[in-house]
């Protein structure tokens, strides 16, 4: 019995690494919608405050409303929160409701007092952040509350998850395990409008050159066939010589480096000799998968 329980108790381990792990991909997902809204100055924003409250949800923020106004807060120290107002801006507040509250949406009364006009005036003494800076800090507070540590079981159980997925011929079951590795280790579609639509890539940004992102260890999953290929070390969607072996080897013409469970066990060995990276996409705006980097691999084919 003692061994049934600690079997059980590894795959619930394993589920809840899995739950955790999907949030955090939903919460990256999430998080780069948003920022494809925000425009600098914050002020020339449009934020899509849907997507915001769905990022709020993940957050331990709170939510109040008062009169058109729209708050989500947590307690700092002593009456003093974290607020963020809910409009174009998402500005974030260090101070009490109170304050904020005759700031943003005083009466008539508090008008005759200068003091409150200068509150009412310049918000500069309690604002702590708003735009990607705030997103920033609503990201990092989600994240926080997810429990991303895992272990060699975990990790296995990824890799087990494909394998039967491969021989049970489901596509779904494989691209789910392949997701979960790709959110655990930072890698990123890389999209070829030349390449047949069933091939999907992969790679992980280690770096950017003239606005163009720079990948390493690049896999090839191919929907039709269910196999899977890597090709190992740097990639650059503009090389001349690593866009004619995309080609080639979508067609059939080129070998990868690592081909199947080989793929599979490599993904496995990167996630337990390094603690899974978190893309920092709060940092920069970055274009939808329809236009950038398949037009850079485009021009590169031309150039």
């Amino acid at each position: 019995m003692a061994g049934v329980t600690v079997i059980r108790t590894m795959e619930v381990e394993a589920m809840n690494f899995k739950k955790n792990l999907k949030s955090k991909i939903r919460l990256d997902g999430l998080l780069q919608r948003v920022l494809n809204t925000i425009r600098e100055p914050p002020e020339e924003s449009s934020v899509d405050k849907e997507l915001t409250r769905e990022i709020l949800k993940t957050t331990d923020f709170k939510y109040k409303k008062i009169g058109n106004l729209e708050f989500y807060m947590r307690p700092m120290e002593s009456e003093i929160m974290e607020i963020l107002v809910l409009e174009n801006e998402l500005p974030i507040y260090h101070t009490t409701l109170g304050d904020l509250t005759l700031r943003k949406n005083p009466h008539w009364q508090d008008l005759v007092s200068i003091r409150n006009l200068r509150k009412i005036m310049n918000d500069q003494d309690v604002l702590a952040s708003k735009g990607r800076e705030s997103l920033k800090r609503l990201y990092e507070n989600a994240l926080g509350r997810l429990d991303l540590t895992y272990t060699e079981d975990d990790i296995e159980s990824l890799v087990i998850d494909a394998q039967l997925g491969i021989e049970q011929r489901s596509v779904k079951r494989v691209r789910e395990s392949l997701d979960l590795f790709f959110g655990l280790l930072g890698f990123e579609p890389v999209l070829f409008k030349v390449i047949r639509p069933e091939v999907h890539m992969f790679g992980r940004p280690v770096s950017e050159r003239e606005g163009v992102p720079l990948f390493e260890h690049l896999v090839v999953f191919n929907e039709a066939t269910l196999s899977l290929g890597l090709r190992r070390g740097a990639f650059s969607p503009i090389n001349d010589l690593h866009l004619d072996w995309v080609i080639r080897y979508s067609d059939g013409m080129a070998e990868a480096d690592l081909h199947g469970t080989e793929v599979l066990e490599f993904l496995a060995e990167m996630a337990l000799s390094q603690k899974p990276l978190v893309r920092e996409m709060f940092i920069e705006w970055r274009p939808g998968p329809s236009d950038a980097r398949s037009t850079n691999a485009e021009a590169g084919m031309r150039g």
